[in-house]
């Protein structure tokens, strides 16, 4: 079940790339119907199956992806969690940017006629995943910075919070609690102790 999960963030981290390739390849229609419903179904038009397939296959994405949001910001984000300590000197902000660049870009080039390039990203997909799921690298995942989270590592774990770096530095220094909720491993949502 654990490893279903972490495919399923894995896929969410994906969000920005998918809406980056909605924008890349729509074929909107004239200045009158640019986007209707006839222009939609032209999209997943059987002709050219590469390209039919590659629609059906990102909206797949695309579900699964919501899925995974919804997890996360619906499910372990609005938990109570446990009052816990954070005693790490250090926090260290992880490099979700670095994610991006070295990930997304290369699958933008993708040209979607072409059953070989769908094969080839999709091979890099299932690749990068791999390491992603096996690695629980469930917390680089740019939907969380832009929904304002950010992503520490530190001695005892990786946290995802809205909690700034220097407040989680001063709360380790002031041995206040903090809430936490366990996604996966070491990996937690830190949030502020309301009740001190």
């Amino acid at each position: 079940m654990r490893t279903i999960q972490k495919i399923v963030f894995y896929m969410s981290s994906f969000m920005p790339l998918y809406l980056l390739l909605i924008v890349q390849n729509f074929h909107f229609g004239d200045k009158k119907s640019w986007f209707s419903l006839s222009v939609i179904r032209k999209q997943f038009d059987f002709s050219n199956k590469p390209v039919s397939i590659f629609w059906l296959f990102l909206i797949i994405l695309i579900l699964i992806s919501l899925f995974g949001c919804f997890i996360f910001f619906k499910v372990y984000t609005s938990k109570e969690g446990k009052l816990a300590d954070i005693s790490d000197a250090e926090f260290v902000r992880e490099d979700t940017m670095g994610y991006i660049v070295t990930y997304i870009v290369p699958l933008l080039s993708m040209n979607i006629n072409s059953a070989r390039s769908l094969v080839i990203n999709l091979l890099l997909f299932i690749i990068i995943g791999t390491f992603y799921v096996k690695n629980d690298q469930i917390f680089m995942n740019p939907i969380y910075n832009l929904f304002g989270y950010n992503i520490f590592s530190a001695e005892s774990g990786i946290y995802i919070t809205k909690i700034s770096k220097q407040k989680l530095k001063l709360l380790a220094k002031n041995n206040e609690k903090v809430r936490k909720t366990n996604i996966l491993g070491d990996i937690y949502v830190l949030k502020q102790n309301k009740e001190r």
